[in-house]
């Protein structure tokens, strides 16, 4: 309930255009539709959480901590006197938060973002310098409990040390300075870019997540374009090209092509491939996406089933020097059937011959919920899958059946319930206590 409460709060209002570029600072602040959902969400956790948590100082404080912690883990960019001028202001945050002001949320993002591109321009300079190697030194690695660098020579000796140590974990692979020189710019740059490119949507999940889970750890805020991503691990389909992507310095690389999607049926587009450009239809114009960040890459590929993309790539094929090429890909739906329930058989083992034991792999509990309200009778459930599975290992003649749930994230609560069914009669399987103090108990009711 409070997972679908939220999700209704982001309908407020559709969710920004991906930015691709370095978003100003100027444009890094609250929008009317955040500052309505904030209200929103705050009216929900009230009414409908079951951890009746006031939002007071107390809590006010938690969130601020945490709100710090989400940004900057490693204490590795802000100054202790950062922390002391915010925490002044954190037992107001309260009294922002019932009436959807978050402009303290705002300006300790800016403030971040200028001291990522300090640090990054401080490690880069001491690239240029090389390092020596005959004098001992400790370097904190792990800086989560530590103390937050008094000053700027402080942090400097602690970014001087992390620098370092960077250079010397690739020297003792082996790389040439140079190669070293090389590495480290792109992976300094690269921090620095993806900051840049947070958008004020993105700033304000950061934050109210770090507010919902402040009240409790496992309740979470997710934004239009989360959600969307959540029913799409929920339905295991998605619409779009069929190619899993991963980001690559400053280029979107394709890592694979699924089995039955455009781009492994088309033949065009191969593991390896660099995307440089996006166009919509047969006419769009081509966007440069060098630079870009994963999702707003995968959000441009996306679309509609039947709708046309069009793809500037550069083929592993023919090297970083080699010609671009364009493709054009129809999109489809997709089926995301490595996400989906398994089995396999584990027969000759060395310690009990002859037994032939069936092991069942969920990694989710899924359930296509948009296919079920719209009243399709054969839509996808983890429960349907495993028990075609359960069948399949009872022909082949198993002796017994494991199921693995180590990999499970959870999911739908229906499915987990109707799943126990499977191996049950009937009874209670989980019972639920809401914030009203009601108890429903969830039952299977098939035998």
């Amino acid at each position: 309930e409070i997972a679908a409460s939220v999700r209704l709060a982001t309908s407020l209002a559709t969710c920004a255009a991906s930015k691709s570029q370095e978003i100003p600072l100027s444009e890094l602040t609250p929008t009317a539709r955040q500052e309505k959902t904030t209200v929103v969400v705050n009216k929900v956790l009230e009414r409908f959480h079951y951890r009746k948590v006031p939002l007071n100082d107390e809590l006010a404080a938690k969130i601020f901590d945490s709100y710090l912690e989400a940004l900057d883990p490693n204490r590795s960019f802000f100054l202790q006197g950062d922390v002391s001028r915010f925490s002044r202001k954190a037992h107001r945050l309260d009294d922002d938060l019932k009436r959807g002001r978050l402009d303290a949320a705002f300006e300790v993002f800016r403030l971040y973002r200028q001291r990522v591109d300090d640090r990054v321009a401080y490690a880069l300079s001491l690239l240029d310098q090389g390092f020596e190697f005959d004098s001992r030194e400790r370097y904190q690695f792990d800086r989560t409990k530590a103390n937050w660098a008094k000053d700027k020579s402080e942090l400097d000796d602690i970014w001087r040390k992390r620098v370092k140590n960077d250079w010397l974990s690739l020297r003792l692979s082996d790389k040439d300075d140079a190669a070293i020189r090389e590495l480290l710019t792109k992976r300094y740059e690269g921090l620095a870019r993806r900051i840049s490119q947070f958008d004020s949507d993105e700033v304000f999940q950061a934050f109210v997540n770090a507010y919902t889970q402040s009240v409790e750890p496992h309740t979470s805020y997710m934004s239009p374009s989360t959600s969307e991503n959540f029913d799409i691990s929920m339905r295991l389909s998605l619409e779009g090209i069929g190619a899993v992507l991963r980001s690559e310095h400053e280029h979107t690389v394709v890592q694979r092509t699924i089995p039955g999607g455009p781009a492994r049926q088309s033949s065009q587009l191969h593991g390896g491939d660099l995307i440089i450009g996006v166009a919509q239809g047969l006419d769009g114009s081509m966007e440069d996406v060098v630079g870009w960040r994963l999702q707003d890459v995968v959000d441009k590929i996306r679309g509609p089933k039947g709708s046309v993309v069009r793809l500037l790539i550069q083929p592993k094929s023919a090297g970083s020097d080699g010609p671009t090429r364009e493709i054009s890909l129809v999109r489809n739906e997709i089926k995301l059937e490595d996400q989906a329930a398994k089995s396999y058989i584990i027969d000759n083992m060395e310690n009990a011959p002859g037994l032939r034991v069936g092991v069942v792999e969920i990694p989710a509990f899924y359930r296509d919920f948009r296919a079920e309200t719209e009243g399709e009778n054969d839509f996808r459930s983890t429960t349907r899958d495993v028990r075609t599975l359960l069948e399949d290992l009872r022909q082949q003649g198993v002796d017994g059946v494991v199921v693995d749930l180590r990999s499970n994230g959870g999911g739908s609560l229906t499915e987990a319930t109707a799943l126990t069914g499977l191996f049950i009669d009937e009874g209670p399987v989980v019972q639920v206590k809401d914030s009203f103090g009601k108890v429903e108990v969830e039952k299977d009711p098939d035998p």
